[in-house]
Parts: structure tokens; C-alpha cells; sequence
């Protein structure tokens, strides 16, 4: 008789742990779905990241053309040596027709170009943008201001 107490006791045990109704099917779930969250944010992260990369490289390949164009504004020296005399206000105007002859990129808005020269040797072309992300333009227009500066130096070779 012993053996049936056991048996009976051992039984009651089972049968209690299944009459509660827990059960551990369902709690991996909750932790599918955030890792899953997490990993859509991650996802999110580096696709704005990268955007925002791409987009300060256009940029700085806009300020580098700029520049160019803004070197071909350059005028004679005065005086017997031959030589060349960049002003800021003509760089800058070149830079401008240069700018407004190129295809923008939709996403930056508020171009704004500035010119400084040494008036000896070099231009240096700043370049200002307001840029909202492919991913955020629809919700925030005009997030991020992006900067460019690009140089040109003009030289005068004689043979």
C-alpha cells in the first residue's frame, strides 16, 4: 500500500502543475518581437547614416567643382611681375553660376555659397545646405545643416 500513497501523491503533482494553466509556450514571444524592434531601429540607424554620408559627399563634390570654376575667376597682378590676384567677390560669383548651371540633389535646400581668397594663390569655397534625410523628409523637413569647403590654387607656369 505504500507504493500506491507514493504513486497517488506523485500523480497529484502533475496533475496540479498542468491544472494551473501556465504554460512557457508563449513567453518567447515578447522577446521575438523585441529583438525584432531592435533590429528594424538598427536597420533604420544605419540607412540614415548612410544617407547622410552619401549626402556630405555629394556636397563636398559640389564644393570641389565650385572651387574649380571659382579658380577661373582669377585676374592679372598689377604691376611688372606676372602673377595672379583671385577677389572673393568674383570667386563667389563664379561659384554661384557654376551652382545654379548643376543639377541639385531634391534632398538639400538653401544652397548657400560663401568665397574668401588670399588674393595671391588660393580660393576657398564654403558651401552651406539644408538637408533632411530620405527616410525623415516627410516628417522633417530641413533637419541637418551640412557644411563643405573645398580649395583651388591658381599658378601661373612660365617656360
Amino acid at each position: 500500500m505504500d507504493t500506491d500513497h507514493v504513486h497517488d501523491s506523485d500523480s497529484g503533482a502533475a496533475d496540479t502543475g498542468a491544472s494551473d494553466g501556465r504554460s512557457d509556450g508563449g513567453s518567447i514571444t515578447p522577446l521575438a518581437i523585441g529583438f525584432v524592434v531592435i533590429a528594424l531601429l538598427l536597420a533604420f540607424l544605419i540607412a540614415a547614416l548612410t544617407d547622410l554620408h552619401m549626402a556630405r559627399r555629394e556636397l563636398q563634390g559640389i564644393a570641389d567643382s565650385a572651387a574649380l570654376a571659382a579658380s577661373d575667376s582669377f585676374e592679372p597682378a598689377p604691376g611688372d611681375e606676372p602673377g595672379l590676384v583671385f577677389s572673393p567677390p568674383a570667386a563667389k560669383r563664379a561659384a554661384g553660376r557654376y551652382i545654379s548651371a548643376v543639377a541639385t540633389p531634391t534632398d538639400m535646400r538653401n544652397l548657400r555659397v560663401s568665397a574668401d581668397a588670399d588674393g595671391a594663390h588660393s580660393v576657398r569655397i564654403r558651401i552651406q545646405a539644408s538637408y533632411s534625410p530620405t527616410l525623415l523628409s516627410p516628417f522633417v523637413p530641413g533637419l541637418i545643416d551640412l557644411h563643405a569647403t573645398a580649395y583651388a590654387r591658381g599658378a601661373l607656369r612660365l617656360d
